[in-house]
């Protein structure tokens, strides 16, 4: 299974979007990210790809706990660490969702699902696992780091339940 170009292109524009808006980043940053992120697409390197993981890792232009801080300050959200917790991600969950927005579901009560992610300042990964879960979400700011390794195990529990 692919991952879904245009989630992934709709999530990082928006991201990029959110990031400048903010104040995180400057626009002549997200230009030279952007060009950057297009060269991945272009490769059809999108799996553990994104604008966030150019302009942190690749550009070191943005530092990953500032926005973290960011979007705890300023939007509320929880920031988790899921290296010691059990994530239970619902039945049917595409692993390649997951990548597309770099959004895992962690865990569901009575109706209402937990999310962690990388990408919460996008309006289009919100609006994904909105319309696909509902209304009842909680959602908590992860690092790239963190997510990766959620996902990697989503898709290897997959694996071993196929076989």
């Amino acid at each position: 299974m692919d991952i879904d170009r245009s989630l992934f292109i709709r999530s990082n524009r928006a991201l990029g979007l959110a990031l400048v808006q903010a104040g995180l980043l400057p626009q002549p940053v997200l230009d030279e990210a952007n060009a950057r992120l297009i060269d991945h697409v272009r490769a059809d390197k999108l799996k553990g790809q994104g604008l966030l993981s150019v302009l942190t890792h690749e550009m070191q232009a943005l530092s990953e706990e500032q926005l973290l801080n960011y979007q705890a300050s300023e939007h509320g959200t929880g920031l988790i660490d899921l290296h010691s917790y059990q994530v239970r991600p619902p039945p049917g969950t595409d692993p390649m969702a997951c990548w597309a927005t770099w959004t895992i579901p962690i865990d569901e009560r009575e109706g209402v699902y937990f999310l962690a992610s990388a990408y919460y300042l996008s309006q289009p990964v919100r609006g994904y696992w909105e319309q696909l879960l509902g209304a009842n979400l909680v959602w908590y700011a992860a690092s790239l780091q963190v997510l990766i390794e959620a996902v990697e195990r989503l898709e290897n529990q997959l694996s071993a339940a196929n076989k």
